[in-house]
């Protein structure tokens, strides 16, 4: 601390009793360490009594930046306790102690993140923003010179889009400047922040307190990293204490970058579950409820699904939809003096016309050179793009010529994928450049929005589709809430005090026409008319309007009126007669948000339905016991933030249990619709919420582990969507005496947390196939070794008796050591193959083995790590024997990168760069032979699509291992030499659609992949 700033906040005291882990955060980090301190802690957890305690340590004038006005006020109130007595009685907004007004700051000074959040002006970025556009593209699948040469041709044919692309980047760009120029900050800065930082300097502050930290994700970090960096200036080291109940995602991209930087890696976390074991908040279970879409939105949704089908045939059926294809499967030749074989000049020709004289359908096309070379060049240049133009080629013109030239595998109907990649290109390609398409441009636009597509100068965006926005906001839902209230309410009965929070209160679902409005309207009018909720008391609480049901209008108003402390009147709505609006003039949203909380905690209503707004982030009342989750974010701030509000202990309910629900929506078996948008928003929200294994209740652990059984999980993810009877079946909900059990409160831990990356599978179940044809073939040459020798056995001992004469013994041994040289290395194989097959825990410890080492090639794993790959059997609740394929010994990153690279090798296949056959190849030249004879693909380093390999199982080599040859090579030999015989192949031209239309349909492997995070 520099000598010239004072230490008055070590006079404050504290006279109270620490928690276990805030005693041990106490202990731990350094508050006169170089560097920020970044301390996670969830809700309820005292992390503000933490961070005074921290700055007192310090000593030094105090900042303390908070995201709302009411956890302003909630750092004040907890300050002025430990503020020396003449203190306590000072103005809420002033003083010279505690203050929450920026023009008198104290020697605490709690404000919002807001008062400096003020930039002013643009700067010149134009130069990074290309450079990061030239990025966007090539990640949609372009190669760096073609993302280049079409950047150049739309800032030369269409430079009002360029333009527009280059200033929405450089606005985004500006979002970076902290990392790069804390100067070039300070000037993007408006006055009145300017002058508000240097008023703080001034002042003396010296501690920066930045709680819910992980709001500091663009403008608000470069504002607090400007406050920083002149502090430092003025020649102080200030400390900054970042704390919050969970960290952002690194999906953010720039802000996460921008967060990070600001506070660094994080110090001290106290996890859920030891607050939780310490009895400081409450057990709680993770439930889910599955619905599906009613059936209006179903007809909808199968409405929506075949307009966007024809709007994209449409598009490609003629003018220049059609030669978009023909281009992209002929690029024109960038290479001077690139000429046919005919000797004329065609570079830069599109060659819209295949050879005039195609060959008859069905038969091999003959040979053209020029057209050929180029459609290799397309399927190299982007394979994924050329087989795309391919598929729809060959649906919307299967009589061109170019089609007959194409692999039989190309020619078939192309996915919904392939089908929006290919729109995207041809609006980016063929409309943006053109400055008199701009109406078309704008046409295009308006009607992909209408089912849920951003179409942008970087390519088609998925945004909220009609399939996502109906999921998201099914009426089935707010039905579901009604049984998830009455279960709820048999169960505890009138201890029940029960949370419903959507979004918004009402927000038109503009592809939803059937359902009308949706939100928390919607849901309380629903809960206010259900026979199953009909005698619960329930009020609805939004930022507009405070709603109860007409028939409890008498002692809900009285309620209301000794709550508020005015007279309120309730008037039926309109709308819905069942309903009545509470209306108690000069009242606002904020006190009717704490008039419910009254009302709830003492019990003269049991359900508050609201929005996220103002029940979520900041928003307390400890006897709310039941939350039942609508909301449609999955971020985890947000995720663990509203799942905060159910944790507080409940003085009235000393053994208190929260039960946490969220409602997700599944198309059924029947719908043609493949997605499942709201279970992957389900696993999203359950990243990082940690729970109860469902199959192993001795771990805590992280994601759909501590929601549903394995076996569950696997029906979610089967290629046979779950009937209603199975999603009904997936509602488990146990005894809350029970749920308290299982989390040993009380119990010492050891506060650690361990990251396993997981490979689950049953043991029951076959392992993908490892020799297939091969087997087959190396079985049948043991047996023909094994004739040959026995044979050659006779021949000896005739000759050896004087039966066959010399001549007999010396054919004899010579037959005997042909027979073993052949047998023998084929008799290995074949045994280790039967091996593979007979013990599961080794075959995958094995092809784990080989990720490892292809990883450390690569560099994803670093050299000093010391990982193992531990293989267990383990049993799920219902006695179902399951695999474990765990790394252990690698951080928790090297983990995650070990999962990604099993989960892509074991899982579907797409569209990867190199596939490997793991039912062909050999090890001798004669088990070589012995598998080309029976239809193998042979040949280890690059084979290509043989004919006749009947049901071949492929594998996606991971991206991860690179794609330098040598190092694909190497792992193929790893898998030749550890596992069984295999094949290579490389995914780089339109020959190569045999095969990767052969591995699409082999299917995945058995398994499910996983990020297993324990605490224990």
């Amino acid at each position: 601390m520099s000598p010239e700033v004072e230490a008055p906040l070590r006079r404050w005291r504290f006279g109270g009793r620490l928690r276990h882990y805030q005693a041990d955060a106490l202990d731990r980090v350094d508050v006169d360490a170089p560097g920020p301190l970044h301390i996670v802690a969830p809700p309820g957890s005292g992390k503000t009594l933490l961070g005074l305690l921290l700055a007192m340590r310090r000593g030094s004038r105090t900042l303390v930046l908070a995201p709302t006005i009411t956890i302003r006020d909630q750092w004040a109130t907890e300050a002025r306790r430990l503020a020396p007595d003449d203190a306590s009685t000072s103005d809420a907004s002033t003083g010279d102690e505690v203050s929450t007004t920026s023009d008198a700051p104290g020697e605490l000074t709690a404000l919002t993140y807001q008062s400096l959040s003020v930039l002013d002006g643009e700067n010149p970025l134009a130069a990074l923003a290309h450079d990061r556009w030239l990025r966007e593209l090539e990640t949609d699948g372009r190669s760096t010179d073609a993302a280049s040469a079409w950047l150049d041709a739309l800032r030369s044919d269409n430079r009002r889009a360029y333009a527009a692309g280059i200033a929405r980047r450089s606005r985004t760009m500006r979002r970076r400047i902290a990392q790069e120029d804390p100067d070039a900050l300070s000037r993007a800065l408006h006055p009145n922040a300017r002058a508000l930082i240097e008023r703080l300097v001034d002042h003396g502050v010296d501690t920066v307190v930045l709680d819910e930290c992980h709001h500091l994700l663009d403008h608000w970090a470069l504002v607090v990293s400007a406050l920083v960096s002149r502090l430092r200036a003025a020649g102080r080291s200030p400390l900054v204490i970042g704390l919050t109940a969970t960290l952002p995602s690194p999906d953010d991209g720039n802000a996460y970058d921008n967060y990070t930087s600001l506070l660094g890696d994080v110090d001290y976390e106290v996890p859920i579950p030891a607050v939780v074991r310490e009895g400081n908040l409450a057990p709680y279970r993770e439930l889910v409820r599955f619905v599906e879409p009613t059936a209006d939105e179903l007809a909808f949704l199968s409405g929506a699904a075949t307009g966007l089908g024809v709007l994209i045939r449409s598009t490609f059926a003629h003018g220049d939809g059609a030669e978009h294809l023909v281009r992209m499967l002929q690029p024109p030749t960038d290479v001077a003096g690139d000429t046919a074989p005919d000797g004329e000049d065609r570079s830069g020709d599109v060659a819209l016309a295949p050879p005039a004289a195609p060959p008859a359908s069905g038969t091999a096309p003959a040979a053209n050179t020029d057209i050929d070379i180029r459609l290799s060049r397309a399927f190299a240049d982007d394979f994924a793009g050329a087989e795309s133009a391919a598929a729809m080629l060959a649906t919307v013109h299967p009589d061109h010529p170019l089609v007959d030239l194409l692999p039989i595998a190309a020619q078939r109907t192309p996915t919904t994928e392939e089908s929006l990649r290919l729109l995207g290109r041809f609006a980016l390609d063929r409309i943006l450049p053109d400055p008199s398409a701009r109406e078309r441009w704008a046409r295009m636009r308006a009607t992909l929005a209408d089912f849920g597509f951003s179409l942008t100068d970087r390519g088609l965006r998925r945004t909220r589709d009609p399939i996502d926005t109906m999921l998201a906001s099914s009426l089935s839902k707010d039905r579901a809430v009604c049984d998830i209230l009455r279960l709820e309410r048999d169960r505890v009965g009138p201890r029940l005090r029960a949370l419903v929070v959507s979004d918004f209160s009402e927000h038109g679902n503009r592809h939803g026409g059937l359902i009308g409005r949706a939100g928390a309207l919607r849901t309380f009018d629903v809960l206010a008319t259900d026979a199953a909720t009909a005698d619960l008391r329930c009020i609805l609480v939004t930022g507009s309007t405070t709603r109860i049901a007409t028939r409890r209008v008498e002692p809900l108003t009285a309620a209301w009126s000794a709550a508020l402390g005015i007279e309120v009147t309730a008037v039926a709505s309109a709308e819905n007669p069942a309903v009545s609006e509470i209306s108690a003039p000069g009242v606002g949203a904020a006190g009717f948000v704490r008039a419910a909380s009254l009302l709830l905690e003492r019990g003269d209503i049991e359900v508050i339905v609201g929005t996220r707004g103002l029940f979520g982030e900041g928003w307390d009342c400890p006897a709310v016991n039941t939350l039942v989750d609508l909301s449609s974010v999955a971020t985890a701030p947000a995720t663990q933030q509203l799942r905060g509000r159910a944790l507080r202990l409940d003085p009235a309910w000393p053994e208190k249990v929260a039960h946490i629900w969220t409602v997700t929506a599944l198309l059924p078996p029947e719908s043609p619709i493949d997605a499942a948008p709201d279970l992957s928003r389900l696993r999203r929200k359950h990243e990082r919420l940690w729970g109860v294994h469902r199959d192993d209740p001795e771990r805590i652990v992280r994601g759909l582990s501590g929601l549903l059984t394995t076996e569950q999980r696997r029906l979610l993810v089967s290629d046979a969507r779950p009937s209603a009877e199975d999603l009904d079946a997936l509602t488990v909900v146990e005894p809350r005496e029970h749920t308290r059990a299982l989390w040993r409160i009380g119990e010492d831990y050891l506060d650690r947390e361990s990251t396993d990356a997981t490979v689950v599978r049953r043991v029951d179940e076959p392992t993908f196939r490892t020799r297939g044809r091969a087997d087959a073939a190396l079985g049948a040459g043991t047996a023909a070794a094994g004739i040959i020798a026995t044979a050659a056995l006779a021949l000896v001992v005739a000759g050896a008796v004087g039966a066959a004469g010399p001549a007999g013994l010396v054919a004899g041994v010579a037959a005997l050591i042909g027979a073993l040289t052949m047998g023998v290395p084929v008799a290995r194989a074949w045994w280790r193959a039967r091996r593979a097959h007979a013990d599961a825990p080794e075959l995958y410890g094995r092809v784990a083995g080989t990720v490892v080492a292809a990883l450390r090639r690569s560099g994803r794993l670093g050299d000093a790590a010391m990982p193992e790959v531990i293989v267990e059997r383990r049993d799920d609740a219902r006695g179902i024997q399951y695999l474990e394929v765990r790394l252990t010994g690698a951080s928790a990153d090297e983990q995650r990168v070990f999962t990604a690279a099993m989960a892509e090798l074991l899982g579907p296949v797409t569209t990867p760069r190199f596939l490997l056959q793991v039912d062909a190849g050999g090890q001798t030249a004669v088990v070589r032979w012995l598998l080309k004879r029976a239809g193998g693909a042979g040949g280890l380093p690059r084979s290509r699509g043989a004919r006749g390999r009947g049901h071949a199982q492929f594998l996606s080599v991971p991206a991860a291992f690179g794609l330098a040859g040598a190092r694909i090579r190497a792992f193929a030999d790893d898998w030749q030499r550890e596992v069984g015989p295999c094949a290579l192949h490389f995914v780089d031209r339109p020959e190569s659609l045999a095969v990767l239309a052969e591995a699409r349909r082999g299917g995945a492997v058995a398994a499910e992949i996983a990020v297993i995070e324990r605490w224990d």
